[in-house]
């Protein structure tokens, strides 16, 4: 099933560059005004019903106009490039509540929102807490630079609610561009990709978990003949202090990867405005984040679902593997043991 024993070159829109995706944002797609109101009407009713977001269904909202504008930014996660960025969510206006309300709404278009950690936080705010990252700590609540990654199910949604005053750009590659170069320029460190690593879980396990995965997570993998990637440096490498080796080769095929995807030439950058929204396949793409000052009594501010569509093509292995092992549909369908015999 996992099986990529001939490696070929990917094709298609996966394959994209900084160059595809110019800063003059015509690639962003704009909410319209009568969506806007859908939206609202939807928000207010979750807001009204007092529904949390673990509750919230798709089927209980109607959304006509806006779901053809979405299934074609769905189309964008699950056969395009892997993102798309929407905007013109009127944050200020809406406030809050109404934003969190409306990006819960738009989530169901793209799977069923996730819990996202240890805490049980299925809307989670990502916001300066001055914490630093660590085998401890996530980074999603420290203004620190946060290195290429993927996150957990199929899709992350982050809505800006307050921008930065400097700083606190996000970065995103394509997994599928970096497979392709990594297959021409150094195919010797393809197999140790292939292979994978062991995560550390930080802080986000039960206690009678192991604090290390038992099993190897590939970077790069093939499920039913569908790529997927899976990577954090950090949970990588904090395995070391629990007594992991890591050959010369595990290091080079880390380092390289990781100068890879400082490439500029290969990076989409983007300065998320109030009220746009941020859609990632995590299979595909990979994202960052560039260190930040917040503005004074003003932070940073973006709001944070996780997505697991059971209906999409990508079902391989990611973070909720590590932290919410029972929230995982990856684990509960198919399973580590589909590598084995890589």
């Amino acid at each position: 099933m996992a099986k990529h024993n001939d490696p070929q070159p990917l094709e298609g829109p996966l394959l994209w560059k900084a160059s595809d995706y110019p800063d003059d944002r015509s690639w962003v797609r704009p909410f319209e005004a009568p969506m806007l109101a859908e939206i609202e009407a939807a928000a207010q009713h979750i807001q009204n019903g007092k529904i949390s977001p673990e509750h919230i269904r798709g089927e209980d909202i109607a959304m006509p106009l806006t779901d053809n504008f979405l299934r074609d930014a769905y189309a964008d996660l699950e056969t395009g490039p892997g993102f798309a960025v929407l905007s013109g969510i009127p944050v200020e206006a809406w406030g809050l509540e109404i934003s969190r309300a409306a990006l819960c709404a738009i989530g169901t278009r793209f799977g069923r929102i996730n819990v996202q950690n240890r805490e049980r936080d299925y809307l989670l705010d990502v916001i300066n807490k001055s914490v630093e990252l660590s085998k401890t700590f996530r980074g999603y609540h420290g203004n620190h630079h946060l290195d290429f990654h993927n996150d957990g199910a199929n899709t992350a949604a982050l809505l800006c609610m307050e921008t930065a005053a400097q700083g606190g750009e996000s970065l995103i590659v394509s997994a599928a561009t970096l497979y392709n170069h990594i297959l021409e320029k150094r195919p010797d460190l393809l197999p140790t990709l292939l292979r994978g690593f062991q995560h550390h879980r930080r802080n986000q396990r039960e206690a009678e978990d192991p604090v290390v995965t038992p099993y190897r997570a590939p970077v790069f993998s093939f499920i039913n003949g569908v790529f997927h990637s899976c990577y954090s440096r950090i949970s990588i490498e904090s395995t070391r202090e629990e007594g992991i080796a890591f050959e010369d080769r595990d290091v080079e095929a880390l380092d390289y990867l990781d100068a890879l995807m400082l490439r500029p030439e290969l990076q989409v950058k983007t300065q998320l405005r109030e009220g746009d929204i941020q859609l990632m396949n995590n299979f595909t793409v990979l994202h960052a984040r560039t260190a930040y000052v917040d503005k004074p009594g003003k932070p940073r501010h973006l709001l944070r679902l996780w997505l697991d569509d059971p209906a999409s093509r990508y079902n391989g292995p990611n973070k909720m593997d590590f932290y919410v092992p029972e929230e995982s549909r990856f684990l509960q369908t198919i399973g580590y043991d589909s590598f084995a015999a890589e």
